[in-house]
């Protein structure tokens, strides 16, 4: 398609030379800017539409059309063909993205099942000085579970002793193999209808938070995932005090948002009617890491 790398090198200042038709979001690539650009291709009834974006570039998504300006009405009897031929795609397409997605839930359900209980020496757990709450290990890698509310496991965050080179290049201790969106892992349930129950990133922070306050703790694994997992709790406990407790990153930015962690729990405790708790620092830190300095 070169009219889509032309749109793509005047919009982003790069294109890559092959894109994938299924109809999901993937990635730019194996270039250099691989993880970096995400792209959809979705089928319309004149031809199909690429909406692209670079999250360096801050929240704006391009949309380039293979029928560029022509805006020739379709007949009915061209339309009605068309769309039955996309209708028929989509539905072949949510078909297997459905099978490919219950396959991986069943293979970390699998992983789950013939792991062992977490070894409370593991060296991040040693680290980061919290113990293991309904965690699990394979190996050298810490296994927690992400449950949705209703509590089935849909995917696993797999913890490493260090950091490793990830798929898109970078650095970094934990990933995630499963669907994660709306869904958690939690320490501790509420004895009562209106208990405290904090919601926090990472597993570190909730475990730290357990262990100090002894409240029911959510762990969301991301700052954007604060507000789904947020909505899905407050509709199990609606009478609950939601506290969102956010990791303060200073000197952080995503996009054109600056410190997303405190953004995101922000807007999380707004949606949901809770509360927001930040670490007092004038560095980026979160509540495990203030434990640790303040135990040091």
């Amino acid at each position: 398609m070169p009219d889509l790398q032309s749109s793509m090198l005047a919009n982003l200042g790069y294109c890559f030379d092959s894109i994938n038709l299924d109809g999901q979001w993937h990635d730019g690539g194996d270039t250099p800017n691989k993880g970096k650009c995400r792209y959809i291709v979705i089928q319309h009834v004149k031809g199909v539409i690429v909406r692209y974006h670079d999250h360096r570039q801050g929240d704006e998504y391009f949309t380039w059309k293979s029928w560029g300006a022509d805006n020739t009405r379709l007949s009915p009897e061209e339309y009605a063909k068309r769309k039955a031929e996309i209708d028929a795609h989509n539905a072949r397409q949510q078909e297997a993205a459905a099978l490919a997605r219950a396959q991986r839930i069943a293979q970390q359900r699998q992983t789950w099942a013939t792991s062992q209980p977490a070894n409370t020496e593991h060296p991040y757990l040693v680290r980061k000085r919290v113990g293991a709450f309904g965690i699990r290990q394979r190996g050298e890698a810490l296994l927690i579970p992400v449950r949705d509310v209703s509590g089935q496991l849909q995917a696993l965050q797999y913890i490493y002793p260090m950091k490793r080179e990830m798929a898109d290049g970078g650095l970094s201790d934990k990933q995630i193999f499963g669907s994660k969106r709306g869904n958690f892992h939690h320490i501790g349930k509420p004895s009562t209808p209106t208990d405290t129950v904090y919601v926090c990133e990472g597993y570190a922070t909730g475990a730290t938070l357990h262990q100090i306050t002894g409240q029911c703790v959510v762990i969301a694994f991301d700052a954007g995932n604060l507000q789904p997992v947020g909505l899905a709790i407050r509709s199990k406990y609606p009478q609950a005090e939601l506290v969102f407790a956010a990791d303060n990153d200073v000197g952080v930015t995503a996009g054109n948002i600056d410190n997303p962690g405190i953004h995101y729990a922000r807007q999380a405790a707004i949606a949901c009617n809770g509360y927001l708790l930040t670490p007092n620092t004038t560095h980026k830190a979160d509540f495990n890491d203030l434990f640790i300095s303040e135990a040091a």
